[in-house]
């Protein structure tokens, strides 16, 4: 995995715990905090990037996320994430390290 994928997987990953966070406050009747384009994004400690565990996925696991996008009506958004890793389907993929950055995109399909 290039250190790309790592961030934008990184990334990603702030960006879900962000959501939830808020729609947990929505759920508790809390307004969520505003958020600001202004606040800049909090930078990671170089050594924590290189600490951080990446989740090993499956074949089954990333067939599995990518079905259900698919199912929700969103097989175009999916077709884009597999051509961007050029290939046309999930099999072709030689890399298992880039199962956590096809699936890291497929979580924000529609999220947006």
């Amino acid at each position: 995995m290039t250190k790309k994928d790592k961030q934008v997987l990184i990334d990603g990953l702030k960006k879900l715990s962000a959501d939830v966070a808020d729609l947990a406050a929505l759920l508790e009747g809390i307004e969520a905090p505003a958020k600001t384009q202004d606040m800049p994004a909090e930078e990671p400690a170089p050594a924590a990037v290189e600490e951080a565990p990446v989740k090993v996925y499956t074949y089954e696991e990333v067939r599995a996320v990518l079905a259900e996008k698919s199912r929700t009506g969103f097989r175009a958004e999916v077709k884009a994430i597999l051509t961007a890793h050029g290939v046309k389907q999930l099999s072709d993929v030689k890399d298992p390290d880039e199962f956590a950055a096809i699936v890291a995109e497929a979580e924000g399909i529609g999220n947006g």
